[in-house]
């Protein structure tokens, strides 16, 4: 049977009996029924974990099917259908000064006051994914019930300009987030923090390895994130070794071939990707559509001509984080995996030695859960709950960590993030100072000591 939570939506792991534990050693690890958290064993750790208690205290739940609760990740009604009464949303499109453009849903809770001090998270969805995907909107309306803003980037929604794009599912550009970040923090100087699912966590670690102290976020969360797209992870490299692996990559192959006739015409505009092989006229053209029937085979059609790649393999190696995690993170971040994830091989889920070898880093492995699946009717999901207390609980014990910056500060930074950005970029074609906002790219800032030339830096 299901385990499902108690009347109050909780279930505390101290009240859990048979096979329980709790053990502290070289790094800090809690064990349980159903989660393992790892981090290392620091006095601000301690605190954090002893604060976020839907993380440390409540355990997962969720359908025991893996494949169930995965499937009902997408298919499940939206949650906004009986509360549309708590929240306002607006979507907005976003210009940068390249001419393409950034989609973003904003949320706001109706009964209370916000200002640029109250918190805020941005939402990252998962691979073709958008703002009204059932998982994110869940998400968005637990935020919201808390009384903080939500921002969800549909980072999917591609705009082209000549070579120059945003948008997409490329999983080693990042230039959306920083825009989207620099623009929120030229107008907010509260709590910040962001949520990736699935793909949108792999893209959130890849912006926050690059850019690190500049990142202009104070804590981020992955949920059912891949880190890894070497060989190790048989899921991309054997996308038909067995019938569920075959099943799940026709799948998402079958959704993103939809994504591609959404976004036809603007990918036709593309000068490397207008003449690729869905947009031929030709037999070939016309196979495509049928035989193209895993995600590799979308990433060679689409995403490699448009971030100028030519080789599969260099660009899932330049994809794969969990290698550098350990050394790279800069702010607290918790990374949740549910152990039956038919998306995520074992061999790939972060291990604890990650967690020792950084103290920011939180590993959150989970019995159930499958893929974005910590959902049950009536009581949303553990993992979303879990990210929010998580942040709550950084807020709280870190508040040197989001103290008030100025906004010179705070604008430098996100010109320095993309300094950073172009810095590590692999092609060189994306000019990431073009995705700054507007009012985030002074020309010249002064500022105690230190003066900025569009990411450049001197002493003054």
């Amino acid at each position: 049977k299901n385990r499902r939570p108690s009347l109050s939506g909780k279930r505390r792991l101290s009240s859990i009996g048979g096979g329980g534990e709790r053990r502290d050693c070289g790094n800090e690890t809690e064990r349980t029924k159903g989660i393992e958290i790892h981090c290392s064993a620091t006095p601000r750790n301690k605190k954090i974990l002893r604060d976020a208690v839907e993380l440390s205290s409540v355990e997962p739940w969720g359908y025991s099917n893996c494949h169930f609760a995965s499937i009902l990740a997408q298919l499940r009604p939206s949650p906004f259908i009986m509360q549309w009464g708590s929240a306002s949303r607006k979507l907005e499109k976003i210009l940068s000064s390249s001419g393409c453009h950034i989609e973003v849903e904003f949320f706001n809770p109706l009964l209370q006051i916000v200002s640029c001090e109250t918190p805020m998270v941005i939402l990252l969805h998962g691979i073709g994914g958008h703002s009204r995907e059932a998982y994110i909107e869940q998400a968005a309306l637990q935020i919201v019930n808390k009384g903080w803003k939500v921002a969800v980037l549909n980072y999917s929604k591609v705009s082209v300009v000549g070579d120059s794009s945003l948008g997409g599912n490329c999983l080693t550009d990042c230039p959306d987030i920083n825009f989207l970040v620099s623009h929120i923090r030229n107008r907010h100087s509260g709590f910040l923090a962001a949520i990736g699912y699935s793909m949108g966590g792999s893209k959130l670690v890849q912006f926050l390895l690059r850019v690190k102290e500049h990142c202009n976020l104070d804590a981020a969360c992955t949920i059912s994130s891949p880190l890894d797209f070497t060989k190790n992870n048989d899921t991309v490299h054997h996308p038909h070794g067995t019938f569920i692996s075959s099943l799940y990559h026709w799948v998402v192959s079958s959704h993103l071939k939809l994504w591609i006739l959404k976004h036809y015409s603007e990918l036709k505009k593309h000068n490397r990707v207008g003449t690729g092989q869905p947009f031929r006229r030709t037999r070939s053209g016309l196979l495509f559509w049928f035989k193209a029937n895993s995600v590799p085979d979308i990433d060679r059609a689409i995403t490699m001509p448009m971030k100028g790649r030519k080789d599969l393999h260099t660009y899932y190696k330049h994809a794969s984080t969990l290698g550098k995690l350990g050394e790279g993170m800069m702010i607290p971040f918790l990374c949740i995996t549910a152990l039956n994830d038919p998306f995520i091989p074992k061999s790939v889920i972060p291990p604890k030695d990650v967690a020792d070898a950084n103290e920011n880093i939180f590993i959150a492995n989970t019995v159930r859960g499958g893929h974005i699946g910590y959902w049950l009717p009536q009581v949303g999901c553990w993992a979303t709950g879990a990210a929010i207390s998580f942040f709550d609980s950084v807020r709280i014990n870190e508040p040197s960590a989001h103290a008030h910056k100025s906004k010179y500060r705070r604008q430098a930074s996100s010109i320095d993030a993309a300094h950073s950005l172009q810095s590590t970029s692999h092609t060189g074609l994306t000019n990431y100072f073009d995705f700054v906002d507007f009012a985030s790219c002074s020309d010249l800032v002064e500022e105690e000591g230190k003066m900025m030339l569009l990411g450049h830096t001197w002493d003054a």
